[in-house]
């Protein structure tokens, strides 16, 4: 049979008209950790999506994604950069289903997502099927055109791709009414442009709401759990935020912060040196963090940025006997060597400053632990970092010069050469390594 152009365009526009016209509204913000924004909800934890089925039908899910069970699982992360809290593809972005086990009349869907950089804004298109669709796939791969494997395409989503911080997409149908009655969602997702290929969206959570369904149960954020310490004399302030992690403020109170504020003083009277090396800073910062405090790295146990110490939570509760005070220094100190977020001075290596960190942390806090032992003097050098390089700057300090902690500080921010330690003690590194390790051995004798 024939159809001229004009009736076959009259049979099909019924068709598109069974599609209400959606709208989609976005919302970001940089910092709130709880999704709110002016039109859009915080993410619910008892809509439709709950216990749909989530499957990755095209490209590959990162390994360092949380995997879909964090998009509907009612959880929100803890941080900008929380790689396992998150789901993320890898490569060129890929396809997300989400089948919701029978035909559901949709209000709406919403997608979160949070990221400090360019894996924050959203790119992709959403499809919809139901249950009886003709012809359906209900997992189309890469380059198959969903609309021919009875898929409607209900909205395209992209959000400002250079806001970094939180952003919430609704799509809701634009007139009165519902998006239309479906069993599945496909999310067609691409990636933000990014030159390293670290692009792909760090989606938290994604609702399916019903039309005329539950009373929904929203997302409240924690209230900010901030306490402030001041150090002994009063000349600094220490500002915890145990929001995250409210368990850990008796034990803070009680064993960390009194270190702390003894400590700070006596490690800014030693490193910060006037017109030298940067002042203390008035106040800093130490947040508790769940989950892994660095992307990617699991294990971490802190870290210094500025005026702020991000330490893990986990290993804070693991080692409250054991090395969580100590951490807590080292990172402290490192507040006081780059004051303000002053870096070191061009060419310093890492070990040099690291290892005079833990030469304050292991000779001066805490010695007792006995913590820099070294056991084999043949399988060290004295730039090893850490604690080797800190037990081999405490035997330059016994054996040829007492302030030599205030001489390295002064140079990482004026400089390093490896000519400073013949300056500092007559000879050069090679041959005060070969009396450090010889003085090892004859130590090792002895016992």
């Amino acid at each position: 049979m024939k159809f001229s152009l004009p009736l076959f365009l009259s049979l099909a526009a019924p068709v598109l008209a069974d599609v209400p016209e959606a709208k989609v509204e976005t919302g970001h913000s940089r910092s709130d950790a709880g999704f709110k924004f002016e039109a859009i909800l915080p993410p619910a934890s008892n809509d439709a999506a709950t216990k749909a089925k989530f499957a990755v039908v095209s490209g590959t899910m990162d390994p360092n994604s949380g995997g879909v069970a964090v998009l509907n699982d009612g959880k929100i992360p803890g941080g900008d950069d929380e790689p396992r809290s998150n789901f993320f593809f890898s490569g060129k972005g890929g396809r997300l289903t989400v089948d919701l086990e029978k035909d559901t009349n949709l209000e709406s869907v919403a997608t979160y997502s949070w990221h400090n950089g360019g894996r924050s804004a959203q790119h992709y298109k959403l499809y919809a099927a139901a249950a009886d669709a003709k012809d359906l796939d209900v997992a189309p791969g890469e380059g198959v055109d969903p609309a021919t494997k009875g898929w409607v395409e209900i909205a395209s989503v992209e959000t400002p791709a250079r806001r970094a911080g939180q952003h919430g997409v609704l799509i809701s149908a634009k007139k009165e009414g519902a998006l239309g009655k479906y069993r599945h969602l496909l999310f067609d997702i691409a990636p933000n442009e990014d030159a390293r290929g670290f692009g792909n969206t760090f989606f938290s959570e994604i609702d399916v709401i019903e039309a005329g369904g539950p009373d929904l149960t929203r997302h409240k954020p924690p209230e900010k759990m901030l306490t402030t310490f001041e150090t002994e004399g009063g000349d600094f302030k220490i500002i915890l935020d145990s929001t995250a992690s409210p368990d850990l403020l008796p034990w803070f109170k009680e064993a960390a912060l009194p270190a702390m504020q003894k400590w700070y003083p006596k490690v800014a009277e030693l490193i910060a040196i006037p017109g030298k090396t940067p002042a203390a800073p008035k106040t800093f910062r130490i947040e508790l963090r769940e989950g892994q405090i660095i992307p990617g790295r699991d294990g971490i146990p802190g870290f210094a940025q500025g005026e702020e110490i991000v330490v893990s939570s986990k290993f804070m509760r693991d080692q409250k006997d054991g090395e969580a005070v100590g951490c807590l220094i080292h990172e402290m100190v490192h507040i006081v060597q780059f004051g303000s977020g002053k870096r070191a001075a061009r060419g310093v290596p890492t070990w040099f400053f690291e290892g005079a960190t833990d030469y304050i942390r292991w000779y001066l806090f805490e010695p007792e632990r006995n913590g820099t032992v070294i056991r084999n003097p043949d399988r060290v050098k004295y730039d090893d970092s850490y604690r080797t390089t800190a037990n081999f700057m405490d035997w330059v300090t016994r054996t040829y010069t007492k302030d030599l902690i205030a001489k390295v500080h002064v140079a990482i921010h004026e400089g390093y050469s490896v000519d400073l330690w013949k300056t500092w003690t007559g000879k050069p590194v090679e041959e005060l390594e070969k009396e450090w390790k010889d003085d090892l051995r004859k130590r090792l004798e002895k016992k």
